[in-house]
């Protein structure tokens, strides 16, 4: 209990932990994601996704008309088809997606490779 008059940040931050968040696996590549972000979350949500040796997971640009979206690379190598353009990203590497175009995400590597995905809902 917080002496008096200090708040409890416990009961405020709408903090999750990692294992309470569930985790999907798509059933035809393996890949896997996992929400991030608080259920009850505001604007901004985060997912963690793990893209499995020589999976391609493509989106159509229908996917993307209703939000914004960045990709920051965790861990290896991805390589990333927007539209016409290519991206090669690696560790450390972000990018901020363009207008809403056909996408696909490329593991052309012999090793798993950990992104995280920041999305906003365009207004």
């Amino acid at each position: 209990m917080p002496p008096a008059g200090a708040s409890d940040d416990r009961a405020t931050s709408h903090a999750v932990t990692r294992g309470s968040r569930p985790l999907w696996t798509d059933p035809d590549t393996g890949y896997t994601r996992r929400t991030l972000s608080p259920a009850n979350g505001g604007q901004l949500e985060l997912l963690e996704v793990v893209l499995p040796p020589g999976v391609r997971v493509p989106y159509p640009a229908s996917a993307f008309s209703f939000q914004h979206q960045q990709i920051y690379v965790l861990e290896g190598r991805l390589d990333f088809v927007e539209g016409t353009r290519s991206h090669q990203l690696s560790t450390g590497d972000c990018l901020q997606l363009g207008a809403p175009s056909d996408c696909v995400f490329v593991n052309a590597s012999e090793q798993a490779i950990r992104y995280l995905v920041a999305l906003t809902r365009r207004g």
